[in-house]
């Protein structure tokens, strides 16, 4: 029993370790009152702002055709002379292109209604372990809420924006589901694939061993012709040739053939006489 309850306490301990070791976080709704003047970024200013980005800015974008696409075309010298360097432009570039993915999403009924369709319903900010100023406001649409987190230095300069869709639990599981068959699909594509690769060696090996005898007996059956060509002797056939043309002269009637004559060959009775 004593040693349960020692484990129990050891396995405590280490959760108490790890949640100590998180991110920590300042309360809602606050800041570094030493590095952020209270003044200045307090509730309506931190609401102004995603009003600012959220009605103001991508909404009317939005409904001015401009896309991810035409952003720099219709929008650069609208937004990058304003600061010292493109910083600025590329952050608002890059929340512009989350919001622009996630308004579907989001939902609206028409291009018409689309400013009564979505709206901030609520803003919160607070201090990360980074010391970064968080400001996040909550979108609503017909379909879905979203998260706009905006971040923020003491000069009131941004510094990321991203809008992410919340999604309901049913539409989690089932995008888990479709992962899951996606995942499961790909490695039972290539389990089959290995195995018919496996099933492909025996016929492989076959083909690679009939090819093998094959260059084996021809190289046989060169060096054969090879050694046989080289064993030859030749040095009879001079004479030969002229025993024919001898023989061919003296049945034409014609004389002797490079000194060879030619002399008949009577037939011998066998049959010997009985003294």
């Amino acid at each position: 029993m004593k040693h349960k309850i020692l484990v129990l306490g050891v396995m405590l301990s280490c959760l108490l370790c790890f949640t100590g070791c998180g991110e920590q976080q300042d309360a809602k709704n606050s800041i570094d009152t030493n590095r952020y003047a209270p003044e200045q970024f307090n509730d309506d200013s931190m609401r102004y702002v995603v009003n600012y980005f959220e009605n103001d800015s991508f909404e009317k974008w939005f409904l001015s055709d401009i896309t991810p696409e035409n952003f720099e075309k219709e929008l650069y010298l609208k937004i990058a002379p304003a600061s010292e360097n493109d910083d600025q432009y590329n952050v608002i570039r890059k929340g512009y292109d989350s919001w622009y993915k996630a308004v579907d999403q989001i939902g609206y009924n028409s291009l018409e209604t689309l400013e009564n369709d979505i709206n901030v319903s609520d803003v919160t900010y607070n201090m990360n372990n980074k010391g970064q100023l968080v400001v996040t406001g909550i979108v609503e649409g017909t379909k879905h809420k979203a998260e706009m987190v905006i971040y923020m230095d003491n000069r009131f300069n941004v510094t990321d924006i991203g809008v992410t869709a919340e999604k309901t639990l049913g539409e989690k599981l089932e995008n888990a589901g479709l992962n899951t068959l996606m995942g499961m699909g790909m490695a039972f594509s290539i389990l089959i694939t290995i195995s018919l690769i496996i099933c492909l060696f025996p016929l492989i090996q076959k083909l690679g061993t009939k090819n093998d005898k094959k260059t084996i007996a021809e190289k046989a059956i060169d060096n054969t012709v090879g050694q046989i060509a080289e064993k030859e002797d030749l040095s009879n056939d001079a004479e030969l040739v002229a025993v024919i043309a001898a023989a061919i002269a003296a049945y034409e009637g014609s004389g002797s053939t490079d000194g060879f004559r030619v002399r008949s060959i009577r037939k011998v009775n066998s049959n010997w006489k009985k003294f």
